[in-house]
């Protein structure tokens, strides 16, 4: 006869006639605990960000008194888009004698961050999460959910993620007509070429990257007379920081610039929305996709359709 065996998962006993009982109290209790226990292990308590990028996103997911330090850079407006978040939070450079000092439970960094940090900190035993920088929309997502794992946070970072996705899908939808010439022409005429996050965000706004289609990538130093010569339909210029002028801005209110005339559309993206990935990223691609529509007339298409 076989052996009267307890159902799969369970943890039935028997009293001293046969029958069956229910777990004690003891052993609920202690799978209790294993739960709250881990439910812990998943909610770090303290948490220090040394990255602009990941400064933002931890500010957006962390639960209040979570995130005891961001970056000196999290309140740059000409870098981080909730700059003015920021201002709520104690700052850090970035050093590992600051992490020493805060004592956090976990790290989050990036992997452009200061090269001599994190291994250190590695070394001394620190939980250190790197993120890498983003620089297509698609990875987005993937980034939000990974915080949000980090910090306990998965339920807020999974719909903070499926709104970006819900949003970039929108945009696409209502693309029409030919796609519009566009160039980033940056600081000091630095063009935003293939493998920028800027690109990216043009491809999603349907617009052609002149810089991209010239062989140009990354961060790349663009000809003013090139951009003359190819005269985009759309050039997207830095906004000037009237609390921080600099020379560097002047190339916006060039001559030659100006000189292209009203057949090429002027636009600045918001502050700091087209710097790291992240949810605000989809700001900077509203902004694109409203140029191409002024610019392309959905229903001009539409009359050009046989």
């Amino acid at each position: 006869m076989k052996a009267d065996l307890p159902p799969r998962g369970g943890d039935v006993r028997q009293d001293r006639g046969g029958r069956r009982r229910a777990p004690s109290i003891a052993v609920a209790l202690t799978l209790s605990f294993a739960v709250l226990a881990k439910a812990e292990a998943a909610s770090p308590a303290r948490v220090m960000s040394l990255n602009v990028c990941t400064d933002q996103l931890a500010m957006l997911l962390a639960a209040p008194g979570q995130l005891v330090s961001v970056s000196e850079l999290a309140s740059d407006p000409g870098l981080s888009f909730h700059s003015a978040l920021a201002a709520s939070y104690p700052h850090n450079r970035g050093l590992a004698e600051e992490v020493l000092v805060a004592k956090p439970d976990v790290v989050v960094t990036g992997a452009y961050s200061l090269h001599n940090t994190t291994p250190l900190l590695r070394r001394l035993g620190y939980r250190i999460e790197e993120f890498q920088y983003s620089q297509t929309l698609d990875t987005i997502p993937g980034e939000i959910r990974r915080m949000g794992m980090i910090l306990g946070a998965e339920s807020r970072a999974e719909g903070m993620a499926e709104a970006f996705e819900s949003e970039l899908s929108r945009i696409g939808s209502e693309r029409c007509g030919t796609s519009p010439t566009a160039i980033a022409y940056d600081q000091n005429g630095i063009a935003m070429g293939a493998g920028s996050l800027v690109d990216s965000a043009m491809q999603a706004a349907g617009l052609r990257n002149i810089a991209a289609e010239l062989g140009y990538s990354g961060m790349a130093p663009f000809p003013l007379e090139l951009l003359v010569e190819k005269k985009p339909d759309i050039i997207v210029l830095p906004e000037p920081l009237a609390e921080t002028p600099a020379l560097a801005d002047l190339i916006a209110s060039h001559p030659a610039i100006r000189a292209l005339g009203e057949g090429t559309l002027r636009i600045h993206l918001p502050r700091g929305s087209a710097s790291c990935g992240g949810p605000f990223v989809i700001e900077a691609v509203k902004v694109l996709a409203d140029a191409r529509r002024r610019v392309v007339s959905c229903q001009a298409a539409d009359r050009h359709l046989p």
